[in-house]
């Protein structure tokens, strides 16, 4: 398996991809004596994932993370389709809330990657070593390869950054469930979606795995599959998806998520603080070293000329 490969099968027919994916979903059924679960998040790619595996086998059970950072429209339509719709979904909950993880541990900033080498920083055995061979690298400079320049002035901020609010509010929620039910997950995530993803489908060599060269059980029936595929899917099968995509929202993940936010054509907040006002504010008042995350985003967003909605003056309307 290699790139090319799969930027060919990237290129096949929706069909094509629809048998590839009910395939990929009957084969790791077989192969698992059916002791799976679907990783579902109330977003369009994993309502799709949710309806493919139920073509093969409804009774296979869904389960969603309530982060307690999810939109209400998010678990409206998830409660929705297990309470109106008889969709077997297993709603799980984090041990603490966002409020409590950015407090302790520190803020979601400018990407997974970037929040999680400033953590490191912060925490590294002999922090003034590793402080002291950014500041040389400063001075040549240079950058840091951990962060990159653009960013390394977050290490001098007041407030912590962290990435392990995914970790704790999503992850260990799925591991717990899977630890006590002995099932494993099938991820509605696609290749496209990122390089890291695209060379992980490279390394695996397919959508499944079983345990092979120490990856991980599971199962990715989407990973070939591009965000056309997903919307021409929803509208051959007249699919409902939750509210929040027709209201302006693009994305679905954790509400007050500041991954990203620095990007010039992101509106998460704009969208946020229109449809939810009271929980845009609850969000920008967590704290972190008794500064605000409010006062942590407007410096990332000021970064690339951006400005909070609420501080702008300006009206962003969803489409």
């Amino acid at each position: 398996m290699d790139l090319k490969e799969l930027q060919e099968r990237q290129g096949w027919s929706l069909k094509h991809k629809i048998d590839h994916s009910l395939f990929t979903i009957e084969t790791f059924l077989s192969r698992t004596d059916g002791q799976c679960y679907v990783a579902f998040s109330g977003g369009k790619d994993s309502t799709v994932l949710l309806d493919l595996v139920r073509i093969i086998d409804k009774s296979v059970p869904a389960v969603f993370v309530n982060t307690g950072n999810e939109y209400p429209d998010i678990i409206k339509f998830v409660r929705h389709l297990r309470d109106d719709k008889g969709y077997n979904i297993i709603e799980v909950h984090p041990k603490m809330t966002p409020r409590q993880v950015w407090e302790k541990y520190g803020f979601p900033l400018v990407s997974k990657s970037c929040s999680q080498g400033l953590y490191e920083i912060d925490h590294a055995i002999d922090r003034e070593k590793v402080l002291k061979r950014i500041t040389e690298a400063r001075d040549k400079g240079g950058s840091f390869s951990i962060v990159s320049k653009r960013w390394e002035w977050l290490m001098d901020e007041p407030f912590k950054t962290s990435h392990l609010c995914c970790t704790i509010l999503k992850k260990n929620p799925s591991k717990t469930y899977q630890k006590e039910t002995g099932r494993f997950p099938i991820i509605g995530t696609m290749a496209s979606e990122s390089r890291m993803r695209g060379m992980e489908y490279v390394r695996r060599g397919g959508c499944n795995s079983f345990g092979e060269n120490g990856e991980k059980v599971k199962s990715t029936p989407l990973a070939i599959w591009m965000e056309d595929d997903i919307w021409n899917y929803i509208r051959e099968r007249d699919l409902e998806i939750c509210s929040v995509y027709y209201r302006g929202m693009k994305r679905t993940g954790c509400a007050g998520c500041g991954f990203g936010c620095y990007n010039t054509d992101d509106h998460r907040f704009d969208v946020l603080y229109q449809l939810y006002p009271k929980y845009y504010r609850m969000v920008m008042d967590y704290t972190n070293n008794g500064h605000t995350y409010r006062e942590a985003v407007r410096k990332v967003m000021a970064v690339t000329g951006k400005e909070l909605p609420d501080e702008s003056g300006e009206i962003f309307f969803p489409l």
